[in-house]
Parts: C-alpha cells; sequence; structure tokens
C-alpha cells in the first residue's frame, strides 16, 4: 500500500475511523453537533461509538491530528482554487509584475500571521478568553481577526460586556499590524497556554458522547436506539450520562426553582404543554404563588402548539439546567 503523503508520523497506521473521532472531540461538542446534524446516520452512530472507546491521546498526537486534517482541507482547496502558481500567473496577466509582487507580498504575510495562531484550532472559547481577558483590547482584537469568525465570536462572548465593546471597536478600527508583530503575541499566547495545551488528554469516552447527544435533540433518540442494537451495554451508559427533560424534573424542588427562574415562563409552559398532571404539579411547587398564576395564564392560552416548539422550549430549560451544573450551583447525581 502507498504511503499517504499528508498522513503525519505519530498516525501512522492510525485507523482513519479513530482518527475521526479524535478530531471531532478536539474540535469541541458545538461544532462537533453541527456536522452530525449532515452526516448520514450511520456515520454518526459509527463515529459516536469510536469516540466512546477512546482512552487517552498526548498532546503531541493530538496536535499531530489536527494539523493533518488541516493538510487535507489546505489541499482540497489548492486543488479546487488553483493554488498560488495559478493565482500568481492571474495577477501577473491581470496587474503586471510589480503590481502582481506587491498583492502577493500582502498575501503572504497576511497567510504567514493567520497560520500563527492555527493552534487555537484546539482551545476550548471559554478557555481561550479566561487566558487572554487581562490583556489589552488591542491585543485581544489582533488575536480574533487572526481567527475563524465563528471560533472568534464564540470567544468574544465569554468576555465582560466593558472588554467585548473595547475589543469589538478595536476590530472594528484595525489597520495593518505587523506581521512580527503577529508573531510575537503568537509566540507569547502559545507559552501561555502550553499548560492547557499539555492537558489535552481523556480525549473521548461515554461522557462526551451523551453531552452531545443532549444536544442534538430528538434525533439522539434514533442514534441511540441503533447503538443499542449493537452493544445494550454501552447505550445504557451513554443514557445514564445524558441529561433529558424527565432528569430535569427530577432534580431536587430547590434546584427545580433556580432553573425556573433562568427561562422565560413562555418557553415554561410551551416546554411543558404535553406534560403530565404531575409534572406540572412539579413545576407549579417550585414557583411561588405569584409565578404559578402567570404560568397557568400563559399555559391556558396556548392552543396549538407544534411537536417541535415543545421540543425546542424544553431545550431552553435542559441548557438553563446544565450552564447551573457547569457552574457547580445545582447538584445532579450520575452513577
Amino acid at each position: 500500500m502507498a504511503e499517504n503523503p499528508l498522513e503525519h508520523e505519530l498516525t501512522k497506521g492510525m485507523p482513519m475511523l479513530k482518527k475521526v473521532a479524535i478530531f471531532f472531540v478536539l474540535v469541541g461538542e458545538e461544532a462537533t453537533v453541527k456536522i452530525f446534524q449532515h452526516l448520514p446516520r450511520h456515520l454518526v452512530e459509527e463515529i459516536s461509538t469510536a469516540i466512546t472507546q477512546l482512552g487517552s491521546v498526548d498532546k503531541d498526537t493530538s496536535l499531530a491530528i489536527l494539523d493533518e486534517f488541516h493538510l487535507y482541507t489546505r489541499t482540497k482547496g489548492f486543488i479546487s482554487a488553483g493554488g498560488y502558481d495559478y493565482a500568481k500567473d492571474l495577477l501577473y496577466k491581470s496587474l503586471g509584475k510589480n503590481d502582481a509582487d506587491e498583492i502577493l507580498a500582502k498575501l503572504s504575510k497576511m497567510q504567514l500571521a493567520s497560520q500563527s495562531f492555527n493552534y487555537l484550532d484546539a482551545i476550548n472559547p471559554k478557555q481561550l478568553a479566561d487566558f487572554i481577558k487581562e490583556e489589552s483590547p488591542q491585543t485581544i482584537a489582533v488575536i480574533l481577526a487572526h481567527m475563524e469568525s465563528n471560533g472568534a465570536a464564540d470567544v468574544l462572548n465569554q468576555l465582560e460586556e466593558d472588554v467585548k465593546v473595547k475589543v469589538t471597536m478595536q476590530m472594528a478600527t484595525i489597520k495593518d499590524v505587523s506581521p512580527d508583530v503577529v508573531r510575537t503575541i503568537s509566540i507569547v499566547l502559545e507559552k501561555k497556554l502550553e499548560s492547557l495545551l499539555s492537558s489535552i488528554v481523556d480525549v473521548g469516552g461515554v461522557k462526551v458522547v451523551a453531552d452531545m447527544l443532549n444536544r442534538m435533540g430528538p434525533k439522539s433518540q434514533d442514534i441511540l436506539k441503533n447503538i443499542n442494537g449493537v452493544d445494550t451495554a454501552l447505550a445504557t451508559k451513554i443514557k445514564e450520562n445524558m441529561f433529558v427533560f424527565e432528569d430535569l424534573l427530577a432534580l431536587e424542588k430547590d434546584d427545580v426553582m433556580k432553573v425556573l427562574q433562568n427561562v422565560e415562563m413562555a418557553d415554561v409552559a410551551v416546554a411543558m404543554k404535553n406534560g403530565t398532571e404531575d409534572d406540572l404539579d412539579i413545576v407549579r411547587s417550585a414557583m411561588s404563588q405569584r409565578a404559578s398564576d402567570r404560568f397557568q395564564e400563559e399555559f391556558e392560552m396556548l392552543v396549538k402548539v407544534k411537536i417541535k416548539d415543545i421540543e425546542s422550549a424544553q431545550r431552553k430549560m435542559l441548557d438553563a439546567a446544565q450552564k447551573l451544573i457547569e457552574e457547580g450551583v445545582i447538584e445532579r447525581d450520575v452513577e
């Protein structure tokens, strides 16, 4: 078999499915869910199962996999777009050598500066925001300007409101920054992040898959059902780690109250539209009398509610609960 020229030394012999599983965990839960929604169900099931079977992966292997996937995307881009030589030839014919060389030099500098921050792809946006929040708005603006727009937006959303405004203004007015300055910022930031980058271990497992399936809504049940057909014990473990609407209603009364305080009453009413009388009693008992009266008014005003709207409202309540669990405000026992 011919060697794959794009394969990294550290990943030679590793099955592609395992590489894909590690890659999805490294890019994060939110990005994985978005990609899963565009994949055939059988692929989602195979990848999800592979993720549950992952063990520890060291920093070098993790970064090698990210680098390998980056090379695949770059290679595809060169094939479809013609590559550097094609662009050079086109500019020479269109603008002449002098103007073309000036543009190509600028593009090369921009590309080099952008590549300086490639390692940020492996960092969770919240963790990255925590690391850079003490930097000046100018420095943060330079960092975010060299990230993909979705990743930059996720990091920006984690910053304090006043910092967010200052950084946004800096990004809107930012002018050419010397590639040397960009590289210096990149090197300093990478050193600060070294401890975080080196902690990329235990990338897979049941909990990772459970968290992803939580975010996929009703589609997750089909995936879980099919996994159950292959490995009942594995499906049971995944389900035990998932947090569904029934789990929310099973929380302590005080915890349900805290969740309700973080959700609009109209959404609570929609979420409970198909609930049993016992479910409704749980929710009402976690409200003050005034809130309960408001809930009843909202609830009775609803006539025909689509299933997808009920599921969407329940998702909002689950997201609020999950956030409180992650912050340690409420506790959920998982065996």
